[in-house]
């Protein structure tokens, strides 16, 4: 589905509003490569804070939080544990700054595919959109069709 990382999804939790995500998108890299990226915006349209705690994705055996921060001078990964985001509130997960990596890849996923990238709450729930895969933000910027899906 070239409209994928598009899609979007919401997913209700009892105690922590709804969380919305779109946008999603997996970088492609060479195939020679362990870990990626994925890439997403995520809202809370709910009236209470909610907590994301990690995430899992189709091919990926680990999931982990990062951010890239400058240290003395040089960029740096490091992980977080968690991100909070209060009600009413965004949060874009893109190159250059917070994002997720996939870690032990079974195969590196290739341009033109999608990827399944859930995030998992404090509260419990698993909020989880189709991914595009490609090799940059811009490629997606190529096919700007809208299509939703809400759950």
């Amino acid at each position: 589905m070239a409209a994928a990382g598009l899609l979007s999804v919401a997913v209700s939790a009892s105690e922590s509003g709804a969380v919305l995500l779109e946008d999603a998108w997996v970088r492609a890299l060479p195939p020679t490569q362990k870990v990626t990226a994925a890439y997403l915006t995520v809202s809370n349209p709910g009236d209470r804070p909610v907590t994301i705690t990690g995430g899992s994705a189709e091919l990926a055996g680990a999931v982990e939080i990062h951010t890239t921060r400058e240290i003395e001078g040089y960029m740096r990964m490091e992980q977080l544990p968690h991100l909070h985001l209060p009600p009413g509130g965004s949060l874009r997960l893109a190159p250059g700054g917070t994002h997720l990596m996939l870690l032990q890849l079974e195969r590196m996923p290739v341009a033109g595919e999608t990827a399944l990238v859930c995030l998992h709450l404090a509260s419990g729930k698993v909020a989880c959109t189709e991914a595009a895969v490609r090799k940059s933000a811009a490629a997606g910027r190529q096919n700007n069709q809208h299509q939703h899906q809400h759950h």
